[in-house]
C-alpha cells in the first residue's frame, strides 16, 4: 500500500463532485487524531524496544515482518521502527 498526498486538498477519485467542507473538516480532524495516536504508540513502542535491548532477546531467524500486508512499505515501516527502538530518546 502506498499513500500519496497532493497538498491538503482532498478530491473524490472517480467522481464528478468535490467533497463538501464539512466532510473535509471531519476527515482532517480524524487524520489529526489518528496521527496523534500513531505518534504516541510509536513512542511507547520505542521505549519498550529500548528496555528490551538491555536484555538479550533473540528474534526467530525466519521471522517475517509484522507489517507484510502493507507490501514493500510494510518492510520499510518494520525497519524504521527497529531503528527508532535502538536510538536514544531526544
Amino acid at each position: 500500500m502506498s499513500v500519496e498526498t497532493d497538498s491538503l486538498a482532498v478530491r473524490a477519485t472517480g467522481s464528478s463532485g468535490d467533497v463538501d467542507e464539512t466532510t473535509l473538516d471531519r476527515l482532517e480532524q480524524e487524520i489529526a487524531e489518528l496521527d496523534a495516536l500513531i505518534l504516541a504508540a510509536v513512542r511507547r513502542r520505542s521505549d519498550i524496544a529500548r528496555s528490551l535491548a538491555k536484555v538479550e532477546v533473540e528474534a526467530p531467524e525466519n521471522a517475517s515482518s509484522r507489517f507484510e500486508d502493507l507490501g514493500t512499505d510494510g518492510s520499510a515501516l518494520d525497519r524504521m521502527l527497529a531503528r527508532l527502538g535502538t536510538q536514544d530518546p531526544q
